[in-house]
């Protein structure tokens, strides 16, 4: 999709680096570099990714559960997504989007929410609609799977 405006690697790098400074630090450092630039490169891909909301919602899912930082990882992954939907003028969504998906994210890193219960979450986020009943469902359900993860350990 030509009218899509994506994130460079440079700006990815960036965005890391300005995060980990405004939100108090942690381990500074790049741990998969490869893995930064297959993301930004991939996420390009029409055929994988032939919408927008796909898009965004391969962007945080793999920032996010990838690792490619030591540290900041999630708050990465949520200041990246912020920045594509300003980019791509997505203004509203963008308005609530920190609000919304920080605690998906956390979901995310903790293997409870996966890349397709994402897309869906991520559609409702970038339309501005709520989530209907099934959905809400869903993510309850998926959270409880990770209470019952962590209860058993």
């Amino acid at each position: 999709m030509n009218d899509i405006q994506y994130i460079s690697c440079e700006e990815a790098l960036l965005i890391y680096q300005k995060t980990i400074e405004k939100s108090g630090g942690g381990f500074s450092g790049i741990r998969d570099m490869g893995g930064i630039e297959s993301v930004l490169t991939f996420v390009q891909n029409d055929l994988y990714y032939p919408d927008f909301v796909s898009k965004l919602s391969y962007l945080l899912f793999r920032f996010c559960s990838g690792h490619f930082f030591f540290d900041g990882n999630k708050r990465v992954a949520l200041t990246l997504g912020l920045c594509f939907l300003h980019k791509n003028k997505h203004f509203w969504a963008a308005l609530q989007f920190m609000q919304r998906m920080e605690a998906f994210v956390y979901q995310i890193a903790a293997s409870n929410i996966d890349d397709v219960l994402l897309l869906r979450i991520i559609k409702c986020v970038v339309d501005c609609q709520d989530f209907d009943e099934k959905l809400k469902i869903d993510i309850i359900h998926a959270m409880q799977k990770g209470e019952i993860k962590n209860f058993n350990d």
